[in-house]
């Protein structure tokens, strides 16, 4: 199965500040530590962050990512895209 890049996008209803960096960076590591796949994009705008994760496009690990973004309480403000890698 061909790797594909899953874009999480977080809508923030404040200007970020450091505590939406600090998840921002948990959600990361967790990604990694857990072997989900390889983030290889980060950042943040005025009003979201975002992350980009290569990984095997399966329907346990968007599963695994969707309960971190849930255990972090992120996920009701979240979308994901599963893209085709650039």
């Amino acid at each position: 199965m061909e790797n594909k890049n899953l874009r999480v996008k977080i809508e923030l209803d404040r200007p970020y500040n450091e505590d939406d960096l600090q998840l921002r960076y948990t959600l990361v590591d967790t990604i990694e530590e857990r072997e989900i796949g390889e983030v290889w994009d980060e950042g943040m705008g005025d009003s979201y962050m975002e992350i980009n994760v290569e990984l095997e496009p399966t329907e346990e690990k968007q599963k695994q990512i969707k309960s971190i973004l849930q255990s972090l309480g992120l996920f009701k403000s979240s979308e994901i895209f599963l893209e085709d890698l650039e």
